[in-house]
């Protein structure tokens, strides 16, 4: 398939892929702290997946419309599917969670939990071993998980936490089998994300339209027009090819580790956006996943990382 973007140079690709992973970081980071308190003030969930996705879905619809004769049958029956993982599935139990569990435990159970759920997909799917290091690395980010759950159960946060927070793992799960996914078929970063948020369109415009209870009519203009940037925008688009980009370029244990990163900065946020209080235990398992994430970060040499780099190349730059 021969799809030539500008983005694909031969230049740097890991460096890129790093870069392209902390931009994504950065928005999943406020993501949570920004919608938590929008569907708690002004809209409703339903509101947000239609930005998010309805925005989203429309800005990729020029680009499948001139290539839609380039992408394989497979890559357009594997759209529903993935909208499900990485499309309107994740982002509705993350969205309708922020009802019920504080910022701060989306950013941790989300992305913090996504490089567990990674290890455990590529191994039962895939058979794929995960280095010693890593996965010691992650076992302390499962234990800094184990403690939110524990802070949730003894009510410290919201007496609803425990309900969010099983949607957010929900969430951590679909995504982690999306990511898996895209790096074993390799598929064009551009394609997969254009696939699941039209996909992800098709089925929340209608839906919202039809059934969803809306806030639209009574939110606040900026409000609205603020939150068609952020969501569809940033979040539905930005956000969502520098993962993909990312996860071809460096792969996805990778991106799954460097985005555990999410909880510090998403704790942060949590505290200044929606002024949501973080007992000494919820911060305890901020600084405990924080611990996972930089052991499971330190680089570990493999005879497999030259090949990788070489078929990254070679699926940029030539057609299938």
């Amino acid at each position: 398939m021969a799809i030539n973007i500008a983005i694909f140079s031969d230049r740097k690709p890991v460096a890129l892929g790093y870069f392209a992973a902390l931009t994504a970081v950065l928005i999943t980071a406020v993501y949570p702290a920004l919608t938590r308190l929008s569907v708690t003030t002004t809209l409703t969930p339903a509101d947000l997946l239609l930005f998010r996705l309805g925005g989203s879905g429309l800005l990729f619809v020029p680009f499948l419309v001139m290539h839609a004769h380039e992408i394989p049958k497979a890559d357009w029956l594997a759209g529903l599917p993935l909208s499900f993982l990485h499309g309107w599935g994740m982002a509705g139990c993350v969205v309708f969670g922020l009802q019920f569990a504080p910022a701060s435990h989306a950013a941790a159970l989300g992305p913090g939990a996504i490089a567990a759920w990674i290890a455990l997909v590529g191994f039962v799917a895939y058979g794929v071993h995960v280095h010693s290091r890593k996965l010691a690395g992650i076992s302390i980010i499962v234990v800094g998980v184990g403690l939110i759950l524990v802070a949730s159960h003894r009510g410290l946060s919201v007496p609803t936490a425990m309900i969010g927070d099983a949607m957010f793992l929900l969430a951590s799960a679909l995504g982690a089998s999306y990511l898996v996914y895209i790096q074993r078929r390799r598929l064009n970063p551009v394609v997969a994300a254009a696939l699941v948020c039209v996909a992800s369109a098709m089925i929340v415009v209608p839906w919202h339209y039809c059934l969803a209870t809306s806030a639209i009519a009574t939110a606040p203009v900026q409000e609205i027009l603020w939150q068609l940037l952020f969501q569809g925008v940033l979040v539905g688009c930005c956000a969502f090819f520098a993962l993909n980009y990312a996860t071809l370029a460096i792969g996805s244990q990778t991106v799954g580790v460097l985005s555990a990163l999410v909880p510090v900065i998403g704790a942060l946020c949590s505290m200044l956006i929606t002024r949501d209080s973080i007992s000494s235990l919820e911060w305890t398992a901020i600084v405990v996943i924080s611990l996972g994430v930089a052991i499971a970060s330190l680089p570990v040499q493999t005879a497999i990382q030259q090949p990788r780099q070489r078929l990254f190349h070679q699926r940029a730059r030539s057609p299938d």
